[in-house]
């Protein structure tokens, strides 16, 4: 009778094991048995059976991660449209250059001036003017920077280079040398320049203050210097022709040291 009881209880057992896999093969059946069209889709679906609630938050947190990322990322980049730095833009740097303006006068040439060398330089320039910018004197204290204009070479060479131009135009002779020159060139006269202002103004002129020195190297004097004040009138409403008329200042000073050096020379002899 034990024997029986015993036999009955292990087949309840084994009956009631039957029934919670056969329950667990209902609630989660094996994968093959899903009809998705992927695996990754059949994993999904496992773990939504299983798992509901925890799919179920999945679910929000994805919907809650979509409505705050899209908008954002919307938003970025519609700054970025909107910000030109980041679009590509055209170079509208445009550069410049000093010219020789001065013409010889046609009068005979000075047999003096064959005997001497004349150097040209240094010439200095204050702070203000030492960019590669254009400068334009809007007050008295005051300027403004041209962002997009530059010099095509630094001003002070530019400012050399064309009053040694000027100055072989109106005196007529070869015998005339940038400063620095080499140590083997023996300099017997030269022409030192200060620049004190070099600019255009907002009132439609271009203005030059400049102190210059004729000086005799070998005796270690000058022969003539003066405290000169030019200004043009700028003829369009355009950066060309305020660097023209710079030009032309700058042939007014050759002129009036072209004529210093006639006279000193003149006066050696």
């Amino acid at each position: 009778m034990r024997r029986l009881i015993r036999f009955s209880q292990a087949t309840e057992k084994t009956t009631d094991c039957h029934s919670e896999e056969r329950e667990r093969q209902r609630i989660s059946p094996h994968p093959l048995e899903i009809p998705l069209g992927t695996r990754a889709e059949r994993w999904r679906e496992i773990l939504r059976r299983v798992y509901p609630e925890r799919s179920r938050r999945a679910q929000d947190d994805r919907k809650n991660l979509s409505a705050a990322f899209f908008p954002a990322v919307f938003l970025i980049l519609l700054s970025l449209a909107a910000c030109p730095s980041f679009s590509p833009q055209p170079d509208r740097t445009r550069y410049f250059t000093l010219t020789s303006q001065a013409q010889a006068d046609g009068a005979a040439k000075n047999p003096d001036l064959e005997q001497i060398w004349l150097g040209v330089g240094p010439v200095r320039i204050p702070g203000y003017l030492d960019r590669e910018e254009l400068v334009v004197r809007v007050a008295q204290n005051r300027f403004d920077v041209a962002q997009n204009d530059r010099w095509i070479e630094p001003l002070e060479e530019s400012l050399s280079r064309v009053l040694a131009q000027n100055l072989h135009a109106l005196l007529g002779s070869e015998r005339i040398v940038r400063y620095p020159w080499p140590n083997s060139r023996r300099i017997s006269h030269q022409v030192e320049v200060e620049i004190f202002r070099f600019e255009p103004t907002s009132e439609g002129e271009a203005q030059l203050s400049a102190r210059w020195a004729i000086n005799d190297t070998a005796a270690k004097q000058a022969l003539a210097a003066k405290t000169s004040f030019f200004k043009r009138p700028i003829e369009k409403e355009s950066r060309e022709a305020a660097v023209d008329a710079m030009s032309e200042l700058l042939a007014d000073l050759s002129r009036e040291i072209a004529d210093a050096v006639r006279a000193a020379v003149g006066q050696k002899r």
